[in-house]
């Protein structure tokens, strides 16, 4: 991807999206190495007048995030923007309640949890997580992914008059979301909020619930660990391999793609 470090070095703004769970945790020295880098970077942007913004996208709830963050390192200040339950939410900065605009942005295809979990209901080889993981924008269940499964459950929501999409991770997790959410749709929806360009962010991830993150019109990262999950992406043009693990992982894309110097 050379074309793209010439053009993003000297912008004044961009924005990082990171998972949490195998991306940013797994390794403590390099992610007190990334986090130092990404805010000494945040700080040189503001003195040339720009803005450098973190946002964290993950599986976990929003007090679930903060604290495992804390307990990591990061100061709260850290984040401009969690995306929580796999895109079903989204908090900005410091708020304690979801962003009323991005939930009307999930509402407006008429998307209906009821109605989904009606349409899939006992079907063979599923069923439905705890409460605490089911939203208005995101019906969860514990699935098998296999052909089968996948078969069945594409015909089953073929019968609603909306559109969804399914989320399929580590073999027996999936999440049914509307057509315009999970954590892809969340950036689209902050590339809007903030007025960024599509190739002024990046998104890292390791697994399946990242990557409709990852295939946006963005550059993204895969970290070492993810090439099995995610390995069919290779080939993508936006998406880079990078060959460390976890946060030096994200690390060395942000250097190879031109990020941080």
């Amino acid at each position: 991807m050379p074309g793209i470090q010439s053009v993003l070095v000297d912008m004044a703004d961009w924005c990082l999206v990171t998972d949490i769970d195998g991306t940013l945790l797994g390794e403590s020295e390099s992610l007190e190495r990334l986090r130092a880098a990404v805010l000494a970077s945040r700080d040189e942007q503001l003195a040339r007048g720009g803005r450098l913004r973190w946002v964290v996208a993950t599986g976990r709830g929003i007090d679930d995030a903060r604290e495992v963050l804390r307990d990591v390192g990061f100061a709260d200040g850290d984040f401009d923007a969690f995306v929580t339950a796999v895109g079903a939410e989204l908090y900005l900065g410091a708020e304690s309640r979801p962003h009323t605009g991005y939930h009307a942005y999930l509402s407006a295809d008429g998307f209906d949890a009821h109605r989904v979990r009606q349409v899939l209901e006992g079907m063979p080889g599923m069923r439905l997580q705890p409460d605490h993981e089911q939203h208005a924008h995101k019906v969860s269940y514990f699935a098998a992914d296999t052909p089968e499964v996948r078969e069945r459950v594409e015909a089953a929501l073929d019968l609603l008059t909306f559109e969804t999409q399914t989320i399929y991770c580590m073999d027996h997790y999936l999440d049914v979301a509307p057509a315009a959410g999970a954590k892809g749709g969340a950036v689209r929806y902050l590339i809007e909020h903030w007025g960024l360009s599509s190739q002024r962010i990046v998104a890292a991830g390791d697994s399946g619930n990242d990557r409709t993150m990852l295939v946006g019109p963005w550059p993204a990262i895969v970290v070492g660990n993810g090439h099995a999950a995610l390995g069919d992406l290779r080939g993508h043009p936006h998406v880079y391999f990078a060959s460390a693990k976890y946060a030096a992982g994200v690390h060395e894309g942000l250097r190879a793609l031109g990020w941080l110097r």
